[in-house]
């Protein structure tokens, strides 16, 4: 998995509702570390904890939330080069993701930016299973969440 972090844009997996490559949301940690090849690093996830944020520096823009102890959400920043199936990626303008994501697509004012800043909201499964793009004040993507009902958490694990 790490060589294909390494390749070209093209040749990378796209960030689906359901995970990243071999990741797949509802592994565990050390699932997750396997897929990767590489450690997560971190606090300590456990089932006893309610959410905890990791990352990896062989794949640079992802974070991964975990709730008791499953990986409930993926988020690529700006130093992602990984696109949805739809071929959005950060960096990619408003208008484009309203037109891959025409239909179903909700939004709202975004938290902590100024309008037009945004979250745009596509559900595949109402509530369980979705992708949801930050916007800024230029109407660019910033952020993009996927997995379950955690991509609408606007502080991560806070």
């Amino acid at each position: 998995m790490l060589l294909l972090a390494a390749a070209s844009p093209g040749a990378l997996p796209p960030l689906t509702v359901d995970g990243w490559g071999k990741i797949r949301i509802g592994m565990t940690e050390p699932e997750v570390d396997a897929a990767l090849g590489a450690k997560l690093s971190g606090e300590p996830v456990e089932p006893d904890i309610a959410c905890v944020e990791k990352g990896t520096e062989t794949l640079p823009g992802f974070t991964f939330m975990f709730e008791e102890g499953r990986l409930t959400r993926i988020s690529l920043d700006s130093d992602s080069k990984v696109a949805t199936p739809r071929g959005i990626a950060a960096g990619a303008t408003e208008e484009a993701v309203r037109k891959a994501y025409a239909r179903g697509l909700t939004s709202e004012p975004h938290t902590y930016a100024d309008p037009p800043a945004e979250y745009l909201t596509y559900w595949t499964v109402s509530g369980r299973k979705g992708v949801r793009f930050e916007t800024d004040e230029q109407r660019i993507v910033r952020t993009i969440h996927a997995g379950g009902a955690s991509i609408e958490y606007v502080e991560g694990c806070l």
